[in-house]
């Protein structure tokens, strides 16, 4: 009798799972895409042949239902893991054109957490908690990315050349040839970014039943997608800062006739280096992520608005090499239908320079 209730209990919980995962609100799906490092990259690729390698991880959980801009009972318990390993590499073609690489790898979970005394009414000593996770990794969308630079520097009469005012300002200054160094005045600054989202990652993954798991837990989107973006940034002596906007535009559906919604980021930022080898920046990034489309119809459940502060520390070794952690905490948020959101996402990079 015990044992016809335990597994009683298995299967109606896994019904009901199998039933509500083609519900799920797994939450907002942001472009692969550093913005906190767009701006920053820009500028420090400005010699022809200087090439620059990185390895960055993303780590974000998303677990907090909303609805709009308020909180909503999370009546599945369910939650997202996204985490990121991801390659770049940057390439200075010219003084003015620049081209980057970005090689996406991705962990992507979601887990429901049923709660059989609350989901099917049963009795306290029923068994509780009962899983249910669906998900994929591996190789997710490249982006390809170039940007063409002009510079006012000449016109704006913020030349090359570096005048220590003071004794604090001789410790920001570096000895380093025609390269850039922190205390020189550079800019102002105006970059044209291109590029492109490849479908090189798979979207094809199933759930334990079999099953096609939802798009938004897909690896890849099975589209091609253009960017298109602006940037602009200055830098004098300790101090920098820039703004830059970027839209991915959603071009086709793919063949299982779903059309990712078009998304826009927006970012503007401060720096300040704090020694010779340490800067802080803080930036501010807006992402407005469109409604996707299914059979020509909109989605429920899809498309926000997200602001996010962005605080970091980026140190550069002396040796070409740099190291960058970076917290995305979310100032606002307001999600279309019900979706989970995340408190925070974390970031880790490093980077190697070379000739």
């Amino acid at each position: 009798m015990e044992r016809a209730k335990w597994i009683g209990t298995i299967a109606a919980v896994f019904l009901i799972l199998h039933a509500a995962n083609g519900l799920a609100e797994t939450g907002p799906r942001r472009m692969t895409l550093p913005t906190e490092n767009i701006a920053k990259e820009t500028y420090l690729i400005g010699e022809p042949g200087q090439f620059t390698i990185a390895l960055s991880y993303e780590y974000e959980i998303l677990e907090d239902a909303r609805l709009g801009p308020d909180y909503y009972p999370n009546v599945e318990n369910m939650f997202t893991s996204n985490n990121t390993l991801a390659f770049e590499a940057m390439y200075g073609v010219s003084k003015n054109i620049s081209l980057s690489v970005l090689v996406p790898f991705e962990n992507i979970q979601n887990t429901s957490v049923a709660d059989s005394t609350v989901v099917l009414g049963l009795a306290d000593e029923s068994p509780k908690f009962f899983n249910f996770q669906q998900g994929t990794r591996g190789l997710g969308d490249i982006i390809v990315m170039s940007y063409f630079r002009a510079n006012f520097g000449n016109l704006m009469r913020f030349g090359d050349e570096y005048y220590p005012t003071s004794a604090d300002d001789y410790d920001n200054y570096f000895d380093a040839g025609p390269q850039m160094y922190a205390g020189k005045q550079q800019g102002p600054v105006l970059a044209i970014a291109l590029g492109l989202r490849l479908p090189t990652g798979k979207n094809d993954a199933v759930d334990m039943f079999g099953r096609r798991i939802p798009d938004d837990l897909q690896l890849g989107s099975g589209t091609m997608d253009p960017i298109v973006g602006l940037l602009f940034f200055q830098r004098a002596y300790r101090l920098g800062w820039g703004l830059s906007g970027l839209l991915r535009i959603s071009s086709q559906e793919n063949v299982y006739h779903y059309e990712w919604g078009s998304e826009f980021i927006a970012s503007g930022y401060f720096s300040y280096r704090l020694t010779k080898k340490l800067e802080w920046i803080n930036h501010f990034n807006f992402t407005f992520l469109g409604r996707d489309i299914k059979d020509g119809y909109p989605v429920t459940n899809r498309g926000a608005r997200i602001l996010m502060m962005a605080p970091s520390l980026m140190y550069d070794t002396g040796s070409r090499v740099s190291l960058q952690a970076t917290a995305q905490i979310p100032i606002y948020r307001d999600f279309n239908e019900v979706q989970l959101s995340s408190d925070y996402i974390i970031n880790l990079r490093t980077s190697y320079s070379f000739d």
